[in-house]
């Protein structure tokens, strides 16, 4: 079994447990180190307190396991400010900034970005930042992909 499956197989029960989700593992040479990086997830965003909480639960786990006979750096990590977020758990983004990519275009546009103001299991409705346009209803089977976004 291939190191990342192993360490997946150990952490991924314990990181549930505090709350987390696992979003990958992958073990690789990096320049003259070998890192073993694990990618946290959790609906909403992920703090630095969650980093060191998901860290301090891993090296242990690592230590007492030992699947890993060479040396290696522990690298946990989220997703990042702008993570995807799968379309069966967009209800936990209400009034938060998402963009939608669309599978078919709407109003001229393939994506949209705003806040994400109401749900329906058919609609999802979203304020636009161009003030003339305000809110924007779209059937939900029309996004292809979303992710939390930031506005600068």
């Amino acid at each position: 079994m291939a190191v990342k499956d192993v360490v997946s197989a150990l952490i991924e029960p314990q990181l549930k447990i505090l709350g987390y989700d696992l979003a990958s593992v992958s073990f690789r040479k990096e320049g003259a180190n070998y890192i073993l990086r694990v990618v946290i997830d959790k609906d909403g965003p992920v703090s630095m307190d969650d980093i060191v909480r998901a860290g301090d639960l891993i090296s242990p786990l690592l230590d007492e396991a030992d699947p890993i006979k060479s040396s290696y750096m522990l690298d946990v990590t989220s997703l990042g400010a702008e993570k995807p977020i799968k379309l069966e758990r967009l209800e936990r983004y209400l009034n938060e900034r998402v963009n939608l990519s669309l599978r078919e275009a709407v109003d001229k546009k393939n994506a949209l970005e705003g806040e994400l103001v109401s749900l329906t299991k058919e609609e999802v409705t979203i304020k636009v930042d161009n003030k003339k346009k305000g809110n924007v209803t779209i059937r939900r089977d029309l996004i292809a992909n979303a992710r939390l976004a930031i506005k600068f």
